[in-house]
């Protein structure tokens, strides 16, 4: 509490104008304002924002990694307030960026200077620069702001944005949006809040989910906590909607979702990308998964090469999807379910018999392999488990559950238990240029030493 409160509190209780509930309420008042004080450069994050992290100051502070993001290197301490959170976030158009509580504008204009492209420039109370041409930076005495990466072209544009997000007030900010006050509710030194929209087109679906029809990918959030811990980054997340109506829906569809026993949990590879595990009965899942318009088109090829909403159908236990490409024109699949009852099978006579020109549909005793055109999968059954996978079979089911190269055992033993979850490998995903894009490129200083990220909700 500042001097001057104290003073006037003083006085007020010596000439006896207020009693002790006044002061209370004077005292948490300014406590209040001193905490709004503190969060001023939260400001400078613009409401727009279509997903914010933010990340504890210690856990900055205590990762040689995340500091080597930094352009000020061992001086961040001296720079940024490290006592203070640290954000991410990404701009309606795309764009990345962090803002950070300045601790020392002096420090911080000095540090600049030996690591910008260009000179420092006033404007106002606020100073513009760049960082390698790509990267607009400013900052004022409260807030600093890198926004990026940008052609340089387009530099001036980013900076002015800058400019605007330094400048604005609270009503104009992310504190002045739900998105803020979840992400603040989240009990975890790094957490995040993102709309669907924000995440990487390819890992998206698996949260949109359970949302009505008409409902997209803006109307969808994520919150999460996220912990790293022997080489695994974990991510504790739902999704949920500020829209009460598709809320609703969407916790209505988690019956749909039961807890993964873990039957699959070590059937994805060291090369495979990306994986999604579930429990669930065929029945309550295809109606989730028709209602996705991402999946709508996929569904439709797959039905007319083999009835496979009737497959979905006799699913009733765990379910694995596990994707090793993921362009457009390559998405390499193998999915395996338990599945109970599967009446369809009388039915793979009828499927050879009225495949398309050109297409064909061959094998026996439940294998079979469909191709047409540049598209080939073996799909059968073994027991209670069903299995398909892109171009030729495997020569036994058993290399699909059992592959000679596992992913990581901590990565299996948290899958079992949830309701869903996504395995991230980050090793094939590094060699996937397609799926991993400039992202990979920014964050390899840190997740050199990660092998998986590994998202479940509960």
């Amino acid at each position: 509490m500042s001097a001057d409160v104290e003073i006037i509190i003083t006085i007020l209780m010596k000439t006896r104008l207020i009693d002790l509930k006044a002061v209370w309420l004077i005292m948490v008042c300014a406590l209040c304002l001193a905490s709004c004080r503190d969060n001023d450069y939260v400001r400078s994050i613009p409401a727009s924002a279509t997903a914010v992290m933010k990340i504890d100051g210690a856990v900055v502070a205590g990762s040689h990694k995340m500091l080597s993001l930094l352009p000020f290197g061992d001086k961040t301490a001296d720079v940024i307030d490290l006592s203070r959170e640290v954000y991410a976030f990404e701009t309606v158009d795309g764009n990345l960026g962090m803002c950070a509580r300045v601790k020392d504008s002096d420090a911080l204009l000095e540090a600049l200077k030996t690591v910008t492209t260009s000179d420092v420039r006033k404007l106002g109370d606020c100073r513009l620069t760049d960082i390698n041409n790509s990267w607009a930076v400013g900052f004022n005495d409260k807030s600093l702001v890198v926004l990026g990466p940008v052609s340089a072209a387009a530099l001036p544009d980013a900076q002015r944005s800058i400019v605007r997000m330094l400048k604005q007030d609270e009503d104009a900010s992310i504190m002045a949006r739900p998105m803020y006050s979840k992400l603040d509710s989240i009990d975890s030194r790094v957490a995040f809040v993102a709309q669907v929209q924000a995440l990487p087109e390819k890992f998206a679906a698996p949260f949109m989910l359970g949302a009505p029809k008409g409902a997209d990918a803006s109307q969808v959030a994520v919150a999460a906590g996220v912990d790293i811990k022997d080489g695994i980054v974990r991510i504790d997340g739902q999704s949920f909607s500020f829209d009460k109506s598709i809320d609703r829906e969407l916790k209505k569809s988690r019956a749909a979702f039961r807890p993964v026993k873990g039957v699959f949990s070590q059937s994805m590879s060291h090369n495979q990308l990306f994986s999604l595990f579930a429990n669930v009965k065929g029945k309550e899942f295809l109606p989730l998964l028709q209602s996705d318009r991402s999946l709508q088109a996929v569904l439709m090829g797959l039905n007319t090469a083999v009835d496979f909403d009737n497959i979905m159908r006799s699913v009733d236990g765990d379910l694995a999807f596990m994707f090793s490409g993921m362009s457009q024109d390559n998405i390499a699949m193998t999915m395996l379910a338990r599945v109970d009852n599967p009446v369809w099978t009388a039915d793979v006579d009828y499927w050879k018999q009225s495949c398309q020109p050109g297409c064909s549909i061959t094998g026996s005793n439940g294998s079979w392999v469909y191709r047409g055109g540049d598209t080939s999968f073996s799909f059968g059954l073994q027991d209670d488990v069903f299995y398909a996978i892109s171009g030729q079979a495997p020569a036994s089911i058993r290399q699909l559950l059992k592959p000679s190269q596992p992913i990581y055992g901590e990565v299996s033993r948290m899958i079992a238990g949830n309701r869903m979850a996504m395995v991230l490998n980050l090793k094939p995903l590094a060699a996937n240029s397609a799926a991993a894009g400039g992202m990979f490129d920014m964050l390899k200083p840190i997740i050199d030493n990660v092998k998986a990220v590994v998202c479940v909700m509960k």
